[in-house]
């Protein structure tokens, strides 16, 4: 039987959507049986799949990072494996340009990879359970200051009385982007562990530190004269009013990226290779 391929592309980009409709041939030609996502296959005029119910055994990816993170939010738990197309300015774990990606296709289609998998975050809040490849940050609104306390699952304590802009819990991955701008370690991805990073906190001693894993990070909104918003990965966002405890641990499920070259890159905010 085929093996059941989606393609998901930036739908306001005309290249992208022309990759999508070459995509779709060569994944025929290979023996796949490939879709469009919901979102563009009105443009294109091909079979579609709803990748927020529908299950899939590979995803064509087009685009950068942005729509990386959103096409996660739609999959959810689900891990299908990962094929890159690289189409933006920001693209960090994108390692193939359009012809290039275009012609492992069929490398794709017949399992020629290796899988490169990337921790996400399991997060969760009252009527809020997600999962972050990058990072679940706690924010304060325009002007207001927020004040939390941060402690892990077994009771050691953080941050108390942490005031300021908000925190940010990030993974290895993420731990390159929003969290090392605003001042956090960058994590090498084999290790399993979280940056937690304050957000331009008041009291300047209060830095970042780095945790296990394992250990679930509590963020509790002790203190704010207007909601807070936790964000995930800079795609959804959520209210949240004083009192309310976000919950963040290293044990959601991985994202699978097809990889075909010899040896992995190590990904690093500085690198050439990364801009």
């Amino acid at each position: 039987m085929p093996r059941l391929v989606a393609i998901y592309a930036r739908p306001d980009r005309r290249e992208a959507l022309e990759l999508a409709r070459e995509a779709y041939r060569r994944l025929r030609e290979a023996g796949a049986e490939p879709a469009y996502d919901s979102s563009i296959a009105g443009l294109l005029g091909g079979p579609a799949v709803d990748l927020r119910f529908d299950h899939v055994e590979g995803v064509v990816v087009i685009g950068g990072d942005g729509t990386l993170l959103r096409l996660l939010q739609l999959l959810g738990a689900r891990s299908p494996v990962l094929h890159l197309v690289r189409l933006g300015r920001r693209a960090f774990l994108f390692d193939e340009p359009p012809g290039e990606a275009m012609e492992r296709l069929r490398d794709f289609v017949e399992d020629r990879y290796t899988v490169e998998e990337h921790k996400r975050l399991s997060v969760h809040a009252r009527g809020v359970e997600a999962y972050a490849l990058n990072e679940a940050a706690v924010l304060a609104l325009g002007s207001k200051v927020a004040g939390l306390r941060v402690e892990l699952e077994d009771g050691t304590l953080l941050y108390e009385g942490l005031e300021g802009d908000g925190l940010i819990v990030a993974t290895p991955t993420g731990s390159t982007a929003y969290s090392y701008s605003a001042g956090g370690s960058v994590v090498h991805p084999g290790l399993d562990a979280v940056v937690v990073t304050p957000v331009n906190p008041v009291d300047r001693r209060m830095g970042s530190i780095v945790v296990p894993g394992g250990a679930r990070v509590r963020v509790r909104v002790e203190r704010t004269t207007r909601p807070v918003k936790l964000i995930i990965d800079g795609v959804r966002e959520h209210l949240l009013a004083r009192g309310a405890v976000v919950e963040a641990v290293l044990r959601g499920p991985p994202v699978r990226i097809a990889r075909y070259r010899g040896r992995g890159l190590l990904r690093l905010p500085w690198s050439p290779s990364t801009s």
